[in-house]
């Protein structure tokens, strides 16, 4: 009879035992916090900010090709405007291509980008008749005979000694909005001085 009170006893403890824990739970109490209380919002939430939208950034002003670069350079076709006596073509294309030609008035002119400065020179290979020139190490190669120009000042370095005498002479030439301007007076003295041949 002591041993039924007991257990009896022992039954009526756990399940009061249980009531209260359950109890206590039903208070405000949430699960995967610690046992920490839940609170009810008391005031209202703050008002959401947007962030200001971010400052449009400036890419980098390119330098173009390196001068020390071994990476070759082939040119790449440039299409010039042409409005009366002046020839403008984009600064950012020259950029991009790093190397480029162009033809104005059946004058073919390249057009590139080197350590941070811009160029435009006649282009042409007189005795071989080459246009096409690619820019590497600082040196600019003709794509038929092979002789090689300094890209810095136009005059022939090595290769077929009659090529290597018609130095790729420079226009003159201008920065505005972003562009390359020239006049067709300046492109055609700087073809006319390649062609003949005068410093």
């Amino acid at each position: 009879m002591k041993k039924s009170v007991i257990r009896l006893s022992g039954i009526v403890l756990g399940v009061i035992g249980i009531m209260a824990i359950l109890a206590g739970c039903s208070q405000g109490y949430t699960n995967g916090n610690g046992g920490t209380p839940a609170k009810s919002p008391t005031t209202a939430p703050a008002a959401q900010t947007t962030a200001a939208p971010a400052a449009p950034t400036t890419p980098a002003a390119t330098t173009g090709p390196s001068s020390k670069s071994s990476t070759a350079y082939p040119p790449k076709n440039f299409s010039p405007t042409v409005s009366g006596s002046t020839v403008s073509l984009p600064m950012a294309d020259v950029a991009q291509a790093g190397n480029g030609k162009f033809a104005v008035n059946d004058m073919s002119f390249m057009a590139y980008l080197m350590d941070g400065k811009y160029y435009i020179r006649a282009n042409v290979c007189v005795p071989c008749g080459s246009k096409i020139f690619t820019l590497k190490n600082g040196t600019l190669i003709c794509g038929s005979c092979g002789t090689v120009f300094n890209a810095t000042t136009g005059a022939g370095i090595s290769g077929v000694p009659a090529c290597k005498t018609y130095a790729k002479k420079a226009a003159v030439f201008t920065t505005e909005g972003g562009n390359l301007v020239m006049t067709l007076s300046d492109l055609t003295t700087a073809y006319q001085n390649t062609l003949n041949r005068k410093n």
